[in-house]
């Protein structure tokens, strides 16, 4: 060592290195971070209340297991931004009690802080708060975007025409479609849908399966944020009974 150069050395373990971060050797550097801190990382996922779905946002019908996994990656991704590496998150269990609803989450996370990668392994909670998703906020306010109604040539819809137009309307819904309610008339059945597709869809499902045509018509119901509203009503023909009109 040059006469008259400073030591250098970590306060924390006293090595002495000129390997110093932060004023700490490496290892004491590495040892004092903590990528994963349960009491500062406040994550909750979203449980609706009547269908029992988990949901982010607009989507629902998600499991819990991709509710939380997307939760806590987005918040590691926040937390880290650039700095990150990789993110591991796995549900290791569901806990429920008289309080809450959680679930125990381990987590890996390999990161660069100040020049060191840094990988560690934890186990945080992630609260499950009921609310309730967006469709089923639709179904209970009546919501509809379309509606398929069913009518017979020169006659009234049979009972086993209805039941299977009925069927085909439920089996033929996708992703967050759903039927709002359903009118019996004179004659026929109005069925309320929650888009002009899922309307569509329903109504080529009918003709394919009991025959008959349909046509369909719009018309403006309001405005939403400067752009024009449409309904849309889809009038399914079922033929004559023994014909194919």
């Amino acid at each position: 060592m040059t006469p008259g150069k400073w030591l250098k050395f970590c306060p924390r373990c006293g090595k002495i290195t000129d390997d110093l971060i932060d004023s700490l050797c490496r290892e004491c550097f590495m040892r004092a971070i903590r990528l994963i801190e349960p009491e500062a990382m406040k994550v909750s996922v979203g449980m609706c209340r009547i269908c029992g779905a988990y949901f982010r946002g607009g989507e629902t019908r998600i499991s819990i297991e991709d509710a939380v996994v997307h939760k806590v990656t987005r918040e590691i991704r926040r937390r880290y931004r650039d700095r990150l590496g990789s993110c591991v998150v796995e549900v290791k269990r569901i806990v429920k009690d008289s309080v809450r609803r959680r679930a125990i989450v381990t987590v890996g996370v390999k990161a660069e802080i100040r020049g060191v990668t840094v990988e560690q392994t934890g186990e945080i909670e992630v609260d499950i708060k009921t609310g309730t998703c967006d469709r089923c906020s639709r179904i209970a306010g009546g919501y509809y975007a379309a509606i398929v109604q069913i009518r017979a040539q020169n006659r009234f819809p049979a009972d086993d025409e209805l039941a299977t137009a009925v069927e085909i309307a439920q089996s033929s819904l996708s992703g967050d479609d759903f039927v709002s309610r359903q009118r019996l008339l004179k004659e026929g059945l109005d069925i309320y849908v929650s888009s002009m597709e899922c309307g569509r869809r329903i109504s080529r499902a009918i003709v394919k399966r009991l025959g008959g045509k349909f046509t369909e018509s719009r018309r403006l119901y309001g405005r939403k944020d400067g752009r024009n509203i449409y309904r849309a009503s889809f009038a399914v023909r079922l033929p004559e009974r023994g014909g194919t009109k």
